[in-house]
């Protein structure tokens, strides 16, 4: 049996397992709730793994896939780097609940922001730009 056959029957029986549960909750067993959610935290982790597994390996078994991968996540660490160390700032602030956010705190957060409004910006552009190139044929 191939791993594919096994991902899929173990996704399948997992499946039923959790059918049964929230069964036993809806017919009012409420300690049941615990056990669903340690098996819905057990089918998450498998699917993270499966997909980080199977990308990993479509990646690294086709170079230009590979190359492309990089550039993408090259062009990313980048913007957060220039976010991190250019853009952002860092003080100390004091918070509502009397603690104080830290200098590195605030600068992550800072960073965090420019990145997300780089991003957008990003995408903002490419969708006009393939927008205006698509229009024009």
């Amino acid at each position: 049996m191939n791993l594919y056959k096994g991902t899929y029957y173990t996704a399948g029986i997992l499946s039923i397992i959790g059918i049964l549960l929230v069964g036993l909750i809806i017919n009012g067993n409420n300690g049941q709730i615990g056990t669903l959610l340690y098996i819905a935290y057990t089918i998450l982790t498998l699917i993270i793994s499966f997909v980080l597994f199977f990308t990993l390996k479509n990646i690294t078994s086709n170079k230009d896939l590979l190359v492309s991968t990089s550039k993408v996540v090259g062009i990313f660490i980048a913007t957060a780097l220039i976010c991190y160390f250019v853009l952002s700032s860092g003080e100390e602030t004091p918070l509502r609940d009397g603690n104080i956010l830290s200098e590195s705190g605030s600068k992550l957060i800072s960073a965090g922001l420019f990145m997300f409004y780089a991003l957008i910006l990003a995408a903002s552009c490419i969708m006009v730009f393939f927008g205006i190139k698509n229009m024009k044929k």
